[in-house]
C-alpha cells in the first residue's frame, strides 16, 4: 500500500511539473511578433498621450497563477513615421530613455539599471526597476517608428528566475506582408 501511495504521489508531482513547463507559442501578425507565454495571453489596446500626441498602445499580457512571476507582457506602439524622419542615434536614445523613465514613473519605482542593447540591429534598453515587493524587468526596442516593450514583473523572493530569461529569449519580431 505504501508503494502504491508513493507511485501515485510521484506521478501527480511529475505530471504537475510537466504541465507547469508547457508554455504557449503566441504569434500576432497584426503586431508583428512572436513570444512564449506561460498561459494564453489577453490582448487589449489603450490610447496614451505621448510627446508626439495620442498613440495606441497594444498590450498582450499574461497574469499566470502559481508562477514565479506575476505578469508577462509585450507592448507595441506605432509612432508617427514623420517623428523619425531625421532620427539619429542620439534622438533614438532619448526615445528609449524616455520609455524607461516613463515606466519608472508609472510604477513609482526605483531604476536599478538601464543598459544599452541591440536587438536584430535595432537600438534598445534592458532595464530593471524595483517596485514594492517585486521587480519589473523591461526590454524596450525601437524598430524604425515602432516601440516594442517586453516586461516581466517578478516577485521579490523569486528574483532573476529562469522564466524571465525564457520569456525574453522567446520574443522575436516577424515580417508580415503589408
Amino acid at each position: 500500500m505504501k508503494n502504491l501511495f508513493f507511485v501515485l504521489t510521484l506521478f501527480i508531482t511529475c505530471s504537475s511539473l510537466s504541465i507547469a513547463q508547457d508554455w504557449i507559442n503566441y504569434k500576432s501578425e497584426e503586431l508583428a511578433f512572436i513570444a512564449e507565454f506561460p498561459e494564453t495571453p489577453k490582448k487589449s489596446v489603450q490610447e496614451v498621450q505621448t510627446s508626439v500626441g495620442l498613440i495606441d498602445m497594444h498590450m498582450v499580457m499574461s497574469t499566470p497563477v502559481n508562477d514565479d512571476n506575476g505578469v508577462y507582457s509585450v507592448i507595441k506602439s506605432d509612432y508617427p513615421k514623420s517623428f523619425f524622419d531625421n532620427a539619429t542615434e542620439e534622438s533614438n536614445s532619448k526615445v528609449l530613455d524616455g520609455a524607461v523613465q516613463g515606466a519608472v514613473n508609472n510604477v513609482n519605482g526605483k531604476l536599478l539599471y538601464s543598459n544599452k542593447i541591440t536587438f536584430n540591429g535595432f537600438p534598445g534598453r534592458e532595464s530593471k526597476i524595483e517596485i514594492t515587493g517585486a521587480y519589473l524587468y523591461l526590454n524596450s526596442y525601437l524598430v524604425n517608428n515602432q516601440m516594442y516593450i517586453n516586461q516581466v514583473i517578478c516577485y521579490a523572493d523569486n528574483d532573476n528566475n529562469a522564466s524571465i530569461k525564457r520569456f525574453f529569449d522567446s520574443f522575436d519580431i516577424i515580417k508580415v506582408k503589408e
